[in-house]
């Protein structure tokens, strides 16, 4: 059974770049019918933030990436956060201890910091900079039950490691690179590159898919793996999103935490939608796809290892076609939340005629006001309109006088039957395109352009429309 996991660290906002990594886990596992897991990273204490976890569980359950196991959710491989976990972590550093797959380090961080500017013991490939690595196993344990601190090192091999990555391919480093590192530290708490391999092997997660940023974290991660005899999971580095600049993905380049994209009104559907296409296409044309049709085609094969950039743009677009997917009545519903009804208190027929009217213009459902005030915009901007219509002189007037009295005629109001009775209205006083069209316009809403202009006249309905016209004839 597949098995992905999205492990987010409790010291902040939720953003984009941290979002991405979850959609794919989260696609990736309901393709093959597998289950997804959140773990908490939480051991570093200094840096969690209280309230984070509770927002990005917000922001998780916003984006619809549902979860089968996590902090509160349990299942059969917790407990989910990591910081409950300490008393696995240390027996697993210590077995490894025991066996000789590990060593006892004794160099305080002034030491190394010391060895660092000495220029002593600073190639990573020789052990320990300090030499503990070849020291006496008996004489450590007692300095150790003497009252000295002392952390686990793990021994690394002068040697190529290597491992497949499946967006990558054959990925090699050497252990002169990567060095001797610490997985349990003095004070008895585990190292991130330990506690991951300790807990993806008790969870049994079978995928790792992440950002290229962990790649050099991965030499280290399946020695360990290789250290506990357990299988190495498939390792999926996702390629880096780069902002606008070509520059690392920053808060000012428009890594927006979630939050504020749910303030905004952007559909989930559409930041999932959109997400997906950083690194991974779905082998066509293909940009605007449904929920279900992402879980269906997601797979690791079609993943690029090239850097995506993020275009604010884009998801502005990928947004508004997403909106467009929505019967009437649904988009209503999503609407509801951001709709000012102070200025618009709209009901039933009236508020659906409106959001039929303006939701082409619609990019996000935050702008609902400002869209609906097209239809609405108060007395100063229609004064201005009629202002417009008389300063064009008695045909503009005509015009207006002619289309007002065929729509007085009209037995039937629907946004079809308006369109055509202007054009037609249009024919009677021999006035077609702009000519027609703009002064209508400057007397219903003020303005020269606008929304289909049968959506406006079915959305203003017939008592407003004849008012607003009479007044600039």
């Amino acid at each position: 059974m597949v098995r992905t996991r999205f492990a987010p660290s409790p010291t902040g906002q939720l953003h984009l770049g941290n979002l991405r990594i979850a959609v794919f886990n989260h696609l990736f596992a309901r393709h093959h019918g597998g289950a997804f897991v959140i773990r908490v990273e939480d051991t570093d204490r200094d840096r969690n933030v209280p309230g984070s976890l509770e927002a990005i569980l917000e922001d998780l359950a916003w984006a619809g990436l549902h979860w089968d196991e996590g902090p509160d959710r349990e299942g059969p491989f917790g407990p989910y956060r990591q910081s409950e976990r300490a008393d696995r972590h240390r027996a697993v550093a210590m077995g490894l201890l025991a066996g000789g797959r590990a060593y006892r380090c004794f160099c305080s961080d002034e030491r190394l910091a010391t060895l660092r500017e000495e220029g002593e013991g600073g190639a990573p490939g020789v052990g320990c900079p300090g030499g503990c690595q070849v020291g006496d196993a008996a004489e450590a344990e007692r300095r150790v039950l003497a009252g000295e601190a002392a952390a686990i090192r793990f021994p690394v091999p002068d040697a190529r490691i290597e491992f497949h990555d499946a967006v990558r391919g054959s990925v090699s480093f050497h252990g002169g690179d990567v060095g001797d590192f610490v997985i349990l530290r003095a004070d008895g708490r585990p190292t991130y590159n330990f506690a991951v391999v300790v807990d993806d092997i008790d969870m049994e997660i079978t995928h790792v898919i992440r950002g290229a940023g962990h790649l050099s974290n991965t030499p280290k991660q399946v020695l360990l793996f290789d250290a506990l005899a357990a299988p190495r999971p498939v390792f999926a580095h996702l390629p880096m999103v780069l902002g606008a600049d070509r520059k690392k993905l920053s808060k000012r380049e428009g890594a927006s935490g979630i939050g504020e994209l749910r303030a905004e009104g952007y559909p989930p559907d559409a930041v999932v939608n959109y997400l997906s296409l950083l690194g991974w296409s779905p082998g066509d044309d293909r940009e605007v796809l449904t929920r279900e049709e992402l879980e269906s085609e997601l797979t690791l094969d079609r993943v690029g290892a090239s850097d995506a950039v993020f275009d604010p743009e884009k998801l502005r677009w990928m947004s508004a076609q997403h909106l467009a997917l929505l019967s009437l009545q649904e988009l209503v519903q999503a609407l509801e939340p951001f709709l000012d009804r102070a200025r618009f208190p709209m009901e039933g027929e009236e508020l659906l005629r409106s959001v039929e009217a303006i939701r082409t213009r619609l990019h996000t459902l935050g702008e609902v006001n400002d869209t609906l005030a097209i239809l609405h915009p108060g007395p100063a901007v229609l004064e201005s309109g009629v202002r417009e219509v008389r300063e064009e002189g008695a045909e503009a007037r005509r015009i207006v006088g002619g289309v007002r009295a065929a729509l007085a005629a009209l037995s039937s109001w629907e946004a079809d039957v308006l369109g055509q009775a202007v054009r037609d209205a249009g024919k009677e006083v021999g006035a077609r395109g702009p000519s027609l069209f703009h002064p209508v316009r400057l007397a219903l809403c003020g303005t020269r352009s606008g929304p289909d202009l049968g959506l406006v006249l079915a959305a203003l309905g017939r008592e407003t429309t004849l008012e607003r016209l009479q007044a600039a004839e």
